[in-house]
């Protein structure tokens, strides 16, 4: 059976990890010289508190090479044949150390690294349909010919109060972050081939939940979808109103982004992750 790694920045649905035996790896949120594994010695709740007390910008780091090396061993144990589906490579090395770690069963376990070219709930989207081909017997070839087909069909924007993180994370330069700070620009970000790159420039939290509205309303079939937030803002609420009114039958999800997805987009962000499914 094939077995299914994931990193921690995946927003899997509640349950899903235990009843798939999906096997998350914890990904380093690196504050000054602290670092924490998320997910196990810092969690969405207690790390904005400790986000919005601090004056110094997160990192996200990959997990060690030697704690992948050591999961793919185990793993062997049971199986030779391994997915490996991670948060999209642009925004952090995982996958480049998971290719690495990968390298010390060359020949005796088939072991797949995937690119999900996605973040957060659209990587969890991959992961789960994954595991439940994979829990169905599903070849490993097969699982990794469906994760693929799906990836161009996921969709994500958000709308970021600060640049500061985006510089920081190096999704943007400091010039770029300096003149958009002294011209009071918020960009809303679209995820493109993996990159959080600049949409459109919006001036206030209000026009950005109504760019959001905008950018799902141009989908004519949706298969999945979630907003992500912080805190239920004000803005959140806006969104929904806005999406109740777009789809009024559908229950849409609304998500705490992870840590690691803070490292880039700060405390304060909102967004959306589509899936519109396979036309």
């Amino acid at each position: 059976m094939v077995k299914i790694v994931t990193d921690s920045n995946a927003q899997l649905t509640p349950g899903v990890v235990e009843r798939l035996g999906i096997h998350v790896v914890p990904l380093r949120i690196q504050q000054g010289k602290r670092i924490s594994r998320e997910g196990v010695d810092v969690t969405a709740q207690n790390y904005f508190s400790r986000l919005e007390r601090s004056n110094t910008l997160p990192v996200d780091l990959p997990p060690p090479q030697q704690e992948m090396a050591d999961l793919y061993t185990r793993l062997h144990r049971e199986t030779d044949q391994i997915l490996s589906l991670h948060l999209s490579a642009r925004i952090n090395d995982t996958c480049g150390v998971a290719r690495a770690a990968a390298a010390n069963l060359l020949g005796r376990c088939r072991i797949t690294i995937l690119d999900s070219q996605m973040v957060s709930f659209g990587l969890g989207i991959l992961v789960e349909a994954a595991a439940e081909a994979a829990a169905a017997g599903t070849r490993l070839d097969e699982v990794v010919r469906l994760v693929r087909g799906m990836v161009p069909h996921l969709y994500g924007a958000f709308f970021v109060e600060t640049l500061g993180y985006l510089e920081r994370s190096r999704q943007i330069s400091k010039a770029q972050a300096l003149l958009g700070t002294m011209l009071g620009i918020k960009p809303l970000l679209t995820v493109e081939d993996g990159e959080l790159l600049p949409a459109e420039k919006v001036h206030t939290r209000e026009r950005a939940a109504e760019k959001l509205a905008e950018f799902i309303s141009e989908f004519s079939t949706i298969h999945k979808m979630a907003i992500l937030q912080h805190g239920f803002n004000p803005e959140a609420e806006t969104l929904l109103k806005h999406l109740h009114d777009q789809l009024p039958n559908r229950e849409i999800p609304v998500y705490t982004y992870s840590p690691s997805l803070a490292c880039h987009l700060g405390p304060s962000a909102i967004g959306v992750i589509v899936y519109e499914g396979q036309i």
